[in-house]
């Protein structure tokens, strides 16, 4: 259930709210699709699963406890906000992490990590469902390897003057 949770949250960047707003009926397997529900005005919607997020639901939804409608759920229910982030702190703790490392910070991961791959800031703005494309600019300011890799682009472009 964890690393389907932890996988779910850093690949969909998702808040630890907008976590524990996903319900069973959002997962659709066989089409493999995944409702995203956006909270602070976000932009939501059915998003492709990607196949490790899937493969690791697909093992977690056998042993899931049928306690809650959510999608993650324990012995009293529904899995809440303050317990994923208890269930991070303790394998971030396990991990070697240090305690500055939230959830969230799986979230700033993905949005980083995009644009390392290579994914433009509009896909990113898009991804983590915000409105407004100032929110999502932070990311591409502390992303060295996207600025160089855009810098050697550019300088590969037969628009910029070469002395």
């Amino acid at each position: 259930r964890d690393r389907a949770l932890f996988a779910t949250i850093y690949h969909y960047g998702l808040r630890v709210s907008e976590a524990t707003l996903l319900q069973l009926a959002d997962l659709d397997l066989v089409r493999g699709r995944i409702c995203i529900h956006r909270l602070k005005s976000g932009l939501g919607g059915e998003r492709p699963l990607l196949s490790n997020t899937a493969r690791l639901l697909g093992a977690y939804l056998p042993v899931r406890l049928p306690t809650g409608t959510g999608l993650f759920t324990g012995r009293q229910g529904n899995l809440h906000r303050q317990r994923i982030q208890q269930l991070f702190r303790r394998y971030a703790r396990v991990a070697g992490l240090g305690e500055e490392f939230t959830v969230h910070s799986l979230r700033h991961s993905i949005a980083t990590h995009l644009l390392d791959a290579g994914q433009d800031i509009e896909y990113v703005r898009d991804h983590l469902g915000h409105v407004n494309i100032q929110n999502t600019l932070i990311y591409a300011r502390i992303t060295d390897r996207h600025r160089e890799r855009v810098f050697r682009e550019l300088e590969k472009s037969y628009e910029i003057v070469k002395a």
